[in-house]
């Protein structure tokens, strides 16, 4: 548990850091933002398709952990979905975002620096199929019944499909996966100055994000409705991994490692982004107490699920 503690104590320190920096004036918040899009555009794609040309393709994509992972997100969506229906009693497709808050981890920010910090960087393909799952899955999803909800007098359905079509298909992350996975199936390599330029962005992620988390946190204010938010970060904290490591135990084993890194990815609190995406419908100040709440437990939490069920064997 020392070393444990160890290896992950400084990623928090560091979200601590940059909440700190926001909250004694060192830094404005706008700052964070801006640090937080230039990882998501440019340092975090850069990563994922460094970490992916550079493999072979049938190392990349592990159908076991693809089908688990999927599967168990879905799961926990369904359960939060269901759970945050019957207890509001309002419209399904209004509890959308209940979904969404115990399903989609923030697998690109911290994920990636504590499955690296952890496991290696031989286990980032692990991110790369969260990230799949989250982008391809979760994300469309939500977006679908809440547009659905929002817009059903307004728009058909073909139409709710194209925007969200849309809003997929222009991800960064998405985009720099699939280029990933095209050089690593025809082995193509980068020429030396494009490759050293992929290397400085991708060298950065870890740092500036989650320094960006920490001052992203620091604008977050504990409003009204904390009873969903803390059922919204038990959700995510603890029924997205046993959901997770139920569908491990029903699928092919595979490498151990990548065991551990689902375990890992599904215990991390929400995407950074989720109260962003829930204002514009409303919802923002409860997802955003849900987000504090959360990034706050999961140091505990993660450090003991780690302990428990992704430590060395």
């Amino acid at each position: 548990m020392p070393s444990l503690l160890a290896a992950t104590t400084p990623l928090f320190l560091l979200i601590a850091l940059g909440a700190l920096a926001v909250r004694a004036g060192w830094m404005p918040r706008e700052g964070t933002v801006a640090m937080g899009r230039y990882v998501l555009s440019f340092a975090l794609p850069a990563l994922m398709f460094k970490a992916l040309a550079q493999r072979p393709l049938d190392d990349i994509i592990v159908a076991p952990f693809l089908v688990a992972y999927v599967a168990g997100s879905l799961i926990a969506f369904a359960v939060g979905l269901g759970v945050a229906t019957a207890v509001r009693r309002t419209p399904l497709f209004d509890n959308a975002f209940f979904g969404l808050g115990v399903s989609m981890s923030n697998s690109g920010y911290l994920g990636y620096a504590l499955i690296a910090q952890l496991l290696g960087e031989t286990a980032l393909n692990a991110v790369a199929m969260a990230i799949l799952t989250e982008v391809l899955v979760i994300l469309p999803l939500t977006l679908i019944l809440i547009e659905v909800h929002h817009s059903r007098e307004h728009h058909g359905m073909l139409h709710t499909l194209g925007k969200v079509v849309r809003m997929v298909a222009q991800n960064p992350l998405l985009l720099a996966i699939g280029l990933g996975l095209l050089f690593s199936g025809f082995g193509v390599h980068l020429p030396g100055a494009l490759s050293g330029t992929v290397d400085l962005l991708a060298g950065s992620a870890a740092a500036v994000a989650l320094f960006a988390i920490g001052g992203n946190l620091a604008g977050q204010r504990l409003h009204h409705g904390l009873d969903g938010a803390l059922a919204i970060a038990a959700g995510k904290l603890l029924l997205h991994p046993a959901a997770v490591l139920l569908m491990l135990a029903l699928v092919p084993a595979f490498d151990p490692t990548l065991t551990q890194a689902a375990v890992i990815l599904a215990g991390l609190p929400m995407v950074t982004i989720f109260p962003l995406l829930a204002q514009r419908y409303g919802q923002g100040e409860r997802c955003a107490s849900a987000l504090l709440v959360t990034t706050l437990a999961s140091f505990v939490t993660l450090n003991l699920g780690i302990w428990l069920f992704a430590g060395p064997r």
